[in-house]
């Protein structure tokens, strides 16, 4: 599976450290969507590492823009802790930049 649970997730605290290992493409998406749906429940806060995706897409994009809307509903966070270039550059061609906190978080 692309999404695997990083060390310091911790329910106590309600933080929730992932990280996608492989490409956010339409052929991946659903195996993502529904990983990362099962963990919406557990946790309040969600750190999400991008560092090691080397292809995005559209789909991808919608994947990262619905697990924002759907945590802000839901008076949840979401930062993306570090991002590869081609989701960084990807994320400043959509001009989206502003819907994500990205950067090294604790």
């Amino acid at each position: 599976m692309s999404l695997k649970r990083e060390r310091g997730s911790n329910k106590t605290r309600g933080l929730c450290k992932l990280a996608i290992d492989e490409d956010m493409t339409i052929y991946a998406i659903d195996e993502l969507k529904e990983a990362i749906t099962k963990e919406i429940n557990i946790y309040e806060r969600f750190e999400l590492n991008l560092e090691k995706v080397e292809e995005i897409d559209s789909a991808g994009i919608q994947l990262l823009l619905a697990l924002r809307k759907e945590l802000m509903q839901q008076e949840k966070e979401l930062k993306l802790t570090s991002t590869s270039s081609v989701v960084s550059k990807l994320i400043d061609s959509y001009g989206i930049n502003d819907h994500f906190i990205v950067g090294d978080v604790g």
